[in-house]
């Protein structure tokens, strides 16, 4: 990288640090007691091969220093499913491309006090695919992938929240 990429992502870090922008999880006291408390949850299972994908997601992003020796949260997913709609229609009425959206409710309680809400919320992400003709194997190629891509979206989406309650909530839980 030359000396003027350089100069300007400084100024780039500049502006931000100017601006009251601060890490969500990792990087200073109130970021690693952030992904502290993300270590600490239990994420509870899910039904079907979708919901299995969506709870090993959500593993990975929260629990980034391994499986923790105790959990102070439980995490409830209730995985919406996914759905498609046709966006690319053919004179002939048939479909050339399908838009897909998947939801998920989340809901966090104590570990000891699963009645005790903790904190609430929603996540939801959106894709589309291609439909050709007499591609059996490429459509269900395609659809595995998408699968993956929800469960990684929704994964990032629920975990992005539950950091921003515990960031603005750092005495609570």
């Amino acid at each position: 990288m030359s000396s003027g990429p350089k100069i300007l992502a400084f100024a780039g870090l500049l502006a931000l640090a100017g601006c009251g922008f601060r890490p969500l999880y990792g990087g200073g006291p109130a970021g690693a007691a952030v992904s502290a408390q993300l270590d600490q949850i239990d994420v509870g299972l899910l039904p079907d091969r979708q919901g299995q994908l969506l709870r090993q997601a959500l593993e990975a992003d929260l629990q980034r220093a391994g499986a923790p020796g105790f959990y102070r949260y439980h995490l409830k997913v209730s995985y919406g499913g996914w759905y498609g709609q046709p966006i690319g229609v053919q004179p002939d009425s048939s479909n050339t491309r399908n838009r897909y959206i998947a939801s998920a409710r989340w809901v966090l309680t104590a570990e000891g006090n699963r009645a005790r809400v903790i904190a609430r919320g929603s996540a939801q992400a959106m894709d589309a695919l291609n439909i050709i003709d007499n591609q059996n194997f490429a459509a269900t190629l395609d659809q595995g992938v998408l699968r993956h891509h929800f469960a990684q979206r929704l994964a990032r989406q629920i975990t992005e929240q539950l950091a921003a309650y515990f960031r603005n909530h750092p005495d609570r839980g």
